[in-house]
């Protein structure tokens, strides 16, 4: 987050995320599903814990959510002061944890976007189109959102990551022709 906007963007973070009910999928008061399995709680669990044993600060969330019956709730978790080794800034989390990364300019932010491992997706917000398509271009991951963070209803458009992320190519083009095989057949009667 640019510093200038940082608190501001935070406290909405926060409200929105003390905002969500957990529930099953089917549940009409729900607006919050579980994740997959226990093994995935539990590693999202380890992460939190890394990253707050190492100065992370947990401004939100960072625990499971009680008395949600079945299911595998977190909290959405939001946490400041990750240090750069830290797995909630190292490792794919697959769970509901955001880091707060504070930039001052656009380089720095570009910086701390870059991902040696992993670049599955990436959202940018900027009122600068100029800036936006420079941050595009700069940040090496299979999706990147500007002004907006999710998927397209469009399953045209393909998604996966760069790197170590993802199997490759879903939807699109790309899922198709990675499904094919050629086969060449050469015969005489």
């Amino acid at each position: 987050m640019q510093r200038g906007i940082a608190d501001a963007l935070i406290a909405r973070l926060v409200a929105l995320c003390q905002g969500f009910r957990p529930g099953v999928t089917w549940d009409q008061n729900s607006s919050y599903a579980p994740m997959i399995d226990a093994r995935q709680a539990d590693k999202v669990q380890q992460i939190v814990n890394a990253a707050r044993q190492q100065g992370g600060e947990i401004l939100v969330g960072g625990q499971r959510f009680d008395a949600t019956g079945d299911g595998y709730f977190w909290q959405p978790t939001l946490i400041a002061n990750v240090t750069t080794d830290s797995p909630a800034l190292q490792e794919e989390i697959f769970g509901p944890v955001l880091t707060v990364q504070i930039f001052d300019d656009e380089a720095e932010g570009l910086a701390l976007a870059a991902h040696p491992t992993y670049g599955l997706c990436a959202g940018v917000h900027t009122l600068s189109l100029e800036r936006a398509l420079r941050a595009m271009r700069g940040i090496a991951a299979g999706t990147v959102w500007i002004n907006r963070y999710g998927r397209s209803g469009d399953f045209i458009i393909p998604t996966g990551g760069f790197h170590g992320s993802g199997i490759g190519k879903d939807l699109g083009r790309q899922a198709f022709e990675a499904c094919r095989r050629y086969k060449s057949v050469l015969i005489d009667f």
